[in-house]
C-alpha cells in the first residue's frame, strides 16, 4: 500500500508539473522577430509587458561571441564587461581609431541599453569631440549626425526618459545651428535625405527638427515621466526658444516679409504659453513667469490704499532715514548717476538701501482704528512683492523679458525692413559693390531709428543685447565708409546708441 501511494503521488506531481508548464509558457514565451515570409510574434505576457514599458534586456546575441565582454557577461559580470568596453572606447578615441570606437560603442550599448549615461556621454563624444578632429566640414557634419543617431537609438531603448529626447533636440538645434560652420552644417542638414526620410524640404531646418524633439520630451513629462538632471524651467524653455532661433535665422538666410512676421508671431505665442506654465520653487509652491506684472500691480494698489490711510507718512519716514546717512553717502546719493565715481556708485547703492521704506514700516506707524487694516495691507503687499521677486529671479535665468520684447518688436514693419536692408548691404559689401552697400545700410539704419522711437518699446535702446547687435552693425557701416574713403557723418543717426553701448564691445573704437 505504501508503494502504491508513493507511485500515485509521483504521478500526481508529474501531472501538476505538466499543467504548470502551460501558464509558464503563456507567461514567459519570448517574442519572435519577423523573418522573410513569416510574421514575428509578440511573445508571452512578460515579453509584451517588457515591450510596453521599454524594459527589454541587453541584446547579448549581438555582442561579439569571442570578446571579453561576452565571456564576462555569461559569468554574470555585466558591469565589469561594461567598464572594460568604456575604457576601450576612451583608448580608441585617444588613438583616433574611429572604426574601433564605433564598434566598441555599439557593443557597449547592447550590453547596457538602459544605462543613460552611456548614451549621453558617448553621443557627446561623437558629435562634439570626434567631429572636431577632422578638417573637412563634411566629415565633421558626418560625425555630428552619428552622435545624433546614437542618441535616437538610445531613445528607442529608453522611451520613457525625457532627458534623451531633450539631448536629441539640443544636439540637432544647437550643435548644427551654433557651430562655427553653421552655414555649411545647416545646408548639409537640409540636403540630408538619409536623416530626414520623407520630411518636406521646408521643414528640414535644424531649429524646427530640434523643436520637434523638445516637444516629444515635454509630452513625456506631462504624461508623468520623471525629469532628471535639468530644472523644469530650463527644460520647457527650449522648445519655444527653437522657434525664436528659427525666426532669427530666417533673416540670416535672407528670408523676410510675411514669412518672417508669422514666424515671430508664433514665437511670441509659444513664449507666452511658456510663461503661463507653472514651475515649482525651491521654497515650495509654484510660480508662473507671466504673473510678475500682476503681482507688481497688486503691490502698487495696496501701496495706494496705505497712502490713503496715512498721507505723507512714507515720505516722512524716508526723510528721517535720510537724515541719519553719513555725509559721503548723502553726497553720493545727490550726485547724478552718470557723474558718480565707482566709489560713489557703491555708496549710493548702500544709501538707497538704508532709506528704503517698507510697507510694514508705514503700517506700524499708523495708530487708531486703521492700524489693523494697515498691518493686513502691509502683509499682503509684502507677499505680492516677494512673489514678484521670485518670478523676477526665474525670469532672469531664461532672459524672459528680453525674448518677449524681441518677439514683439521683430514683428514690426520697421524691424523686418531694417534687417532686410542690412542683409542686402552685407551682401553688396561682400560683392565689393560699395555704392549699393552704403545705400542699403543708410536705409537700414534709418529703419532702426524708427524702430527705436516706437512708443511700444521705450526700453529697447537701453537693452544690452540690442545695443551689442547695433554696435556690430555700426562697425560694419564704418568699414563700408572706410572702403569708400568717406568721412563719418555728423550728426550720426544712431549716436545715442554709440554713447550708451560703446563699452559693451571691447574692441569697438567709436568713430572720431
Amino acid at each position: 500500500m505504501t508503494f502504491r501511494a508513493a507511485f500515485f503521488r509521483k504521478i500526481a506531481f508529474l501531472v501538476v508539473i505538466a499543467l504548470l508548464l502551460l501558464p509558464l509558457f503563456w507567461l514567459g514565451q519570448p517574442a519572435t522577430v519577423a523573418a522573410r515570409g513569416a510574421r514575428g510574434g509578440p511573445g508571452g505576457i512578460l515579453a509584451q509587458l517588457r515591450t510596453q514599458f521599454g524594459l527589454s534586456e541587453a541584446e547579448l546575441g549581438e555582442i561579439d561571441p569571442t570578446s571579453e565582454a561576452m565571456r564576462l557577461t555569461t559569468l554574470g559580470l555585466r558591469g565589469v564587461a561594461a567598464n572594460i568596453l568604456w575604457t576601450k572606447a576612451d583608448i580608441y578615441k585617444m588613438k583616433k581609431d574611429w572604426t574601433n570606437l564605433s564598434a566598441t560603442l555599439e557593443q557597449l550599448v547592447k550590453l547596457e541599453p538602459h544605462f543613460i549615461s552611456v548614451w549621453r556621454f558617448q553621443a557627446w563624444n561623437l558629435s562634439y569631440n570626434v567631429s572636431a578632429e577632422f578638417d573637412d566640414y563634411r566629415k565633421r557634419y558626418e560625425w555630428v549626425i552619428r552622435g545624433i543617431e546614437f542618441l535616437k537609438k538610445g531613445v528607442r531603448y529608453n522611451e520613457r526618459e525625457p532627458k534623451l529626447y531633450w539631448d536629441v533636440g539640443w544636439f540637432t538645434a544647437q550643435k548644427i545651428g551654433r557651430a562655427d560652420e553653421w552655414k555649411q552644417f545647416r545646408r548639409l542638414f537640409k540636403q540630408d535625405d538619409d536623416f530626414h526620410g520623407p520630411r518636406p524640404l521646408e521643414e528640414r531646418d535644424n531649429w524646427l527638427v530640434g523643436k520637434e524633439w523638445f516637444a516629444r520630451g515635454e509630452q513625456l513629462v506631462e504624461q508623468g515621466a520623471t525629469l532628471r538632471g535639468i530644472s523644469p524651467l530650463l527644460f520647457f524653455s527650449d522648445r519655444p526658444m527653437c522657434q525664436m532661433n528659427y525666426s532669427e535665422f530666417l533673416a540670416k538666410d535672407g528670408i523676410f516679409g510675411e514669412r518672417a512676421k508669422q514666424s515671430w508671431e508664433r514665437a511670441l505665442q509659444e513664449w507666452l504659453e511658456y510663461g503661463d506654465r507653472e514651475f515649482p520653487t525651491y521654497e515650495g509652491g509654484t510660480i508662473r513667469l507671466n504673473d510678475k506684472e500682476r503681482f507688481d500691480a497688486l503691490a502698487a494698489e495696496i501701496w495706494n490704499k496705505l497712502e490713503e490711510l496715512a498721507p505723507g507718512l512714507r515720505e516722512k519716514i524716508e526723510k528721517e532715514k535720510k537724515a541719519r546717512l553719513r555725509p559721503e553717502e548723502l553726497r553720493a546719493l545727490e550726485t547724478p548717476p552718470e557723474e558718480r565715481t565707482p566709489d560713489q556708485q557703491g555708496l549710493a547703492f548702500e544709501a538707497m538701501r538704508k532709506i528704503h521704506v517698507t510697507h510694514r514700516e508705514v503700517a506700524q506707524r499708523i495708530t487708531g482704528r486703521h492700524r489693523r487694516e494697515a498691518l493686513k495691507l502691509a502683509d499682503e503687499a509684502e507677499k505680492a512683492l516677494q512673489m514678484s521677486s521670485k518670478i523676477d529671479q526665474q525670469r532672469t535665468i531664461v532672459n524672459f523679458e528680453y525674448w518677449r520684447m524681441r518677439a514683439r518688436f521683430e514683428q514690426t514693419p520697421q524691424a523686418i525692413e531694417a534687417r532686410e536692408y542690412i542683409y542686402l548691404g552685407d551682401e553688396a559689401f561682400r560683392a565689393a559693390d560699395l555704392t549699393r552697400a552704403k545705400e542699403y545700410y543708410d536705409k537700414g539704419l534709418a529703419k532702426w531709428r524708427e524702430l527705436l522711437g516706437l512708443p511700444e518699446f521705450p526700453q529697447l535702446k537701453h537693452d544690452g543685447n540690442t545695443g551689442r547687435e547695433l554696435i556690430d552693425i555700426i562697425r560694419n557701416y564704418q568699414r563700408i565708409l572706410d572702403a569708400r574713403d568717406e568721412p563719418w557723418p555728423r550728426p550720426f543717426i544712431l549716436q545715442d546708441i554709440i554713447d550708451l553701448h560703446k563699452d559693451r564691445v571691447p574692441d569697438f573704437q567709436p568713430p572720431g
